[in-house]
């Protein structure tokens, strides 16, 4: 039960950056990465100074990949190296180079770490209004490579746009790679882009192809192709199992839907039982202004899965939450594998197991 409370709380975490710090320059390994942003999505809108942000040891190491035997001595010294850390900010006729963090504050015998953000970072963290990039900690969290990290959060930014061309000089010094590291362009490419390309393909709800610019005969820049993944068009049989069939005919339901200023498609995904409760149609209603029906679809068929009680509350929360977000990927997930795999085995390519082994080899 913990567990669960525990993935609930962390699918509604948004980590949300000013763009400014979407495109600073810093060089953080995967586990220091996981760690601001789980700090950043500690922060609410309202918060008009950072606070010190609690830490467990065991969080701590498990994002750092820590050995939970030496756990508070390690602990100590990565956090002395993340106070050294620096980020460079670009503003037009400016540059701010600042630390990340200004203070890590144990406290004996509480299993816990207070860490603090460097005021200098307000502007870019706190009380934004415009301009920033907002993203799933989730999501960022699964990633298995900082360059995805990085690279996500750089797509995101632009995914309305479809499109992003960035200079491969900047685009290297973003993701914090070393003049000595891929000095050649083919490595940086085998070593940096495809991985994340495909890592990005499979887990996040978006992805990218990219093209080749060249200056002469070097390459330049990359213009990067923003591919967002569709929603499902098609409900699960799962999500759909707990749907009573309709006995209302459709003219009396469209009534209802416009009285509450719903569409009725969405009231239609709603069991029967519940389609006439007033807090479900509040909900549906509020999430449905402010989000969109796709938004409210997703969550409506999650709750129709996974909720076993109390409907109303759950859906509630769901639609606080977005928890049909993820669930909404796996699915899709799910879908493209089993084409994938019906492909796979029509050509004769070998079993489920042959191609889990194919594809995770690396």
């Amino acid at each position: 039960m913990a567990r669960i409370k525990k993935k609930k709380l962390l699918a509604s975490l948004i980590v949300t950056q000013a763009n400014e710090l979407v495109e600073s320059r810093y060089n953080l390994t995967l586990g220091e990465q996981r760690l601001i942003f789980t700090m950043i999505s500690r922060i609410q809108p309202q918060d008009e100074d950072f606070k010190p942000y609690h830490i467990s040891l065991h969080e701590l190491a498990d994002f750092l990949g820590i050995n939970k035997n030496h756990i508070y001595a390690d602990c100590k010294k990565i956090t002395k190296k993340l106070l050294e850390k620096v980020v460079e900010i670009q503003e037009p006729g400016r540059l701010l180079q600042t630390h990340w963090v200004s203070s890590a504050d144990y406290v004996d015998g509480t299993g816990v770490v207070m860490l603090t953000f460097d005021p200098l970072l307000k502007p870019y963290l706190l009380q934004l209004k415009g301009n920033f990039t907002s993203s799933k900690l989730e999501m960022l969290l699964s990633f298995k490579s900082q360059y995805t990290m990085r690279m996500y959060t750089l797509l995101k930014q632009y995914e309305r746009l479809k499109e992003r061309e960035i200079e491969l000089q900047q685009l290297r010094e973003i993701l914090g790679i070393g003049k000595e590291q891929y000095k050649l362009y083919s490595n940086f490419r085998d070593r940096v882009l495809e991985p994340t390309k495909e890592e990005l393909k499979l887990k996040a709800d978006l992805y990218f192809e990219f093209d080749e610019i060249k200056y002469g005969r070097r390459v330049g820049a990359i213009r990067f192709r923003i591919l967002s993944k569709k929603l499902i068009e098609v409900s699960s049989d799962e999500a759909l199992a707990n749907v009573v069939p309709i006995t209302l005919d459709l003219p009396t339901l469209a009534l209802e839907a416009k009285t509450s200023h719903l569409p009725y498609q969405l009231l239609l995904l709603v069991p029967e039982q519940h389609r006439a409760k007033k807090t479900v149609k509040a909900a549906l209603e509020a999430f449905e202004k402010k989000h969109g029906s796709d938004y409210v679809k997703r969550n409506i068929l999650y709750s129709n899965a996974k909720a076993d009680k109390s409907y109303a509350g759950f859906l509630n929360n769901a639609l606080k939450d977005d928890w049909g977000h993820d669930w909404e990927l796996e699915q899709q997930e799910v879908s493209v594998k089993k084409k994938v795999m019906e492909i796979w085995e029509r050509h004769g390519f070998g079993s489920q197991k042959e191609y889990d082994e194919y594809m995770y080899k690396k």
